[in-house]
């Protein structure tokens, strides 16, 4: 008896089936439910740096920034679901509203030049544009995809149709049951008989919509450049509160970028890479998928592209978010850290579970569980070295910052904790030092704790 779509046991059934060449249903489960956890923490994101000065144009164009990353992120969200054919018509609105996004981060990108000046680009910097590019640029993108869809004749000339495909069970080559969102039903495909019964949606690519894609992952390298550029040039004077975050603010955002890059750009060129060697593939050709090893690149390089948007969205919100953060909210610091790490292991501990029970499948048919309770157990036996390693690098990438008043209380705080004792007039001395440089109890406690933190540090190392 088949199971029912959509019930539990079809998600079970479904992830079970992943043999990470063909049954692309289930990982399209994964990466649809794990874009949906990114656009939620990206949007969170988003919402605290808005909130966190309202009225700042920086915070405005990163927090819209974070929030156009997150949309980006669901490209796929419509695999969360064994949806009918009645969802073609949204499937085709949706792709409008995704590639508009894709314009917007390019021209957001580009952007950036406003509030970290470069060099060759100081007209930027003035008021009068830096002030309105967070309503302005999504106009102007909007404006742009409205062009677009003009000169095309609507959305199937500018981007190809979406595609509903439904295996029967039992069902083999030519048995698959197509409706597209253009009307054409009299198509056929063929079904992958030990996966059916399935269904899936899946969408036809056009030049443009390859152009789309790609291109903000290009243009982050270019931004990359800017960044680095407006780092280089930001004169760094202790004594200079501004200089001083502004060039933090840079270093993070560098670092951000560098990582998008990385994870992006590395997997985009797989893509090309596979392209040049097998030829253009378009989504549909899912159609008369074939069991061979040229299906199986595709896969590799279609979903490492995918995930690997999701990991490079969870980095660079993170990135942006301390470095705007940083001097606003109490503690962003640690919080990001601890949220970073988490991810990190969460990440890396799915993939190695994969990994595993893909190797051991592959060896031993029927047994792919095994390898991920092999690497599983392991895991949690040694998370907290793990996460000791993994906190490192977190805090190198987002170190603790001070403003000059803070680390005037630090060195007025460390001065009198030389005998690790503080005494009633040195806390008066203290409290009156936090008064004159405007520091809350708040702050000061943490600054405190901190600097206890790196003195406990420092003996156990010794």
């Amino acid at each position: 008896m088949a199971t029912e779509y959509g019930s539990w046991a079809w998600y079970v059934d479904a992830i079970k089936d992943i043999d990470f060449a063909y049954a692309w249903v289930g990982m399209g489960i994964i990466h649809a439910f794990l874009s949906i956890l990114t656009l939620i923490f990206l949007f969170t994101l988003a919402t605290m740096i808005y909130r966190a000065r309202p009225d700042s144009p920086e915070n405005r164009f990163m927090s819209l920034m974070l929030f156009v990353e997150g949309l980006k992120t669901i490209v796929t969200w419509y695999a969360i679901y064994p949806f009918g054919p009645d969802i073609l018509p949204t499937m085709q609105y949706w792709r409008v509203i995704y590639y508009t996004m894709c314009l917007l981060s390019i021209m957001m990108y580009l952007s950036l030049s406003s509030f970290y000046p470069v060099k060759f680009l100081n007209f930027m910097t003035k008021d009068s544009i830096k002030n309105n590019l967070y309503w302005a640029l999504p106009a102007l993108a909007i404006a742009l995809m409205t062009l677009i869809l003009i000169s095309t004749g609507g959305i199937y000339g500018a981007f190809k149709g979406s595609l509903h495909v439904e295996c029967p069970e039992g069902g083999g080559e030519g048995a698959a049951i197509v409706k597209t969102s253009y009307g054409d039903d009299g198509l056929t495909g063929n079904c992958i008989e030990e996966h059916t019964p399935y269904h899936f949606v899946t969408v036809e690519q056009s030049d443009l919509g390859r152009l789309l894609l790609m291109s903000p992952v290009l243009t982050a390298f270019i931004a990359l450049a800017f960044m680095r550029n407006a780092q280089n040039s930001l004169g760094v004077d202790e004594d200079d509160e501004d200089a001083v975050q502004k060039s933090t603010e840079a270093r993070a955002i560098v670092v951000g970028f560098a990582g998008k890059t990385f994870f992006q750009g590395t997997m985009l060129f797989c893509m090309v890479y596979i392209t040049a060697v097998h030829g253009k593939f378009n989504s549909s050709d899912l159609l008369n998928v074939e069991l061979n090893d040229t299906m199986k690149f595709y896969f590799y390089g279609l979903y490492g592209f995918l995930f690997s948007a999701l990991f490079a969205g969870l980095f660079e919100g993170t990135m942006f978010t301390y470095a705007i953060l940083k001097n606003d909210v109490l503690g962003i610091d640690e919080k990001l850290r601890k949220t970073f790490s988490t991810a990190i292991f969460a990440t890396l501990g799915a993939i190695a579970f994969l990994v595993a029970s893909e190797i051991v499948e592959s060896l031993i048919g029927g047994s792919g569980w095994i390898g991920g309770v092999l690497v599983g157990a392991p895991l949690i036996v040694l998370r907290k070295p793990i996460f000791t390693v993994i906190n490192g690098f977190s805090s190198r990438l987002m170190p603790e910052s001070f403003t000059a008043s803070e680390r005037t209380y630090l060195e007025a705080y460390s001065a009198v904790m030389e005998d690790f004792e503080v005494t009633e007039g040195e806390r008066k001395l203290l409290q009156l030092t936090a008064k004159n440089l405007g520091l809350n109890d708040e702050r000061v406690q943490h600054l405190e704790s901190w600097h206890n933190e790196k003195i406990t540090l420092s003996s156990e190392e010794e």
